[in-house]
């Protein structure tokens, strides 16, 4: 993959015709959306990007994008450095209605313009493919105590059918 920066936008009407590709780099600072789960601006996002026409006549935009930038842990919400890459298999439809007479094995992109813009298309993609949680999977924060189980102050495990070590029994003498 190339390091040169990502055109801006590509023009619909001559790269599925010539079934043109894109590779590059792209700042994160273009991606509005990804901006928002990142720990910072530092990191770097790499793409490549063919457009094709298939035999159906469908516009396909195929591809790999990877990802490596800083997010916050979930746990100790220190930085964490993290790694993404997705494959991109998409087609190009013009609105909703086209969207939903797509087959259910391909994703749509809708762009009702003649540019697609590839920060968008990117940017999107990498949401997409982001953790539901991140975390460090090693290190001080994940050796800190077993996280699947309630744990009390001291970090031993709390019985709740104790009473005197139950986080409730304060609710229960209220009650009283």
């Amino acid at each position: 993959m190339s390091d040169c920066p990502l055109p801006e936008y590509v023009d619909t009407r001559k790269i599925f015709i010539n079934e043109g590709s894109v590779s590059g780099s792209i700042e994160i600072g273009r991606l509005i959306r990804i901006k928002n789960y990142l720990a910072g601006e530092e990191g770097n996002v790499r793409a490549e990007i063919q457009f094709s026409v298939d035999d159906a006549g469908r516009r396909r935009i195929g591809g790999m994008l990877e990802a490596q930038f800083q997010v916050q842990c979930q746990r100790c919400l220190e930085p964490l450095q993290i790694m993404l890459k997705d494959d991109i298999n998409l087609v190009l439809v013009a609105d909703l209605e086209a969207a939903k007479t797509l087959d259910k094995q391909f994703d749509p992109w809708i762009n009702e313009d003649t540019k697609i813009s590839l920060a968008n298309l990117i940017d999107e993609q990498l949401v997409l493919c982001m953790p539901i949680v991140n975390y460090h999977r090693s290190g001080p924060c994940s050796e800190r105590g077993n996280f699947s189980t309630a744990s009390g102050s001291d970090g031993e495990a709390v019985d709740s059918n104790d009473p005197a070590k139950s986080p409730f029994a304060v609710l229960a003498s209220l009650k009283k």
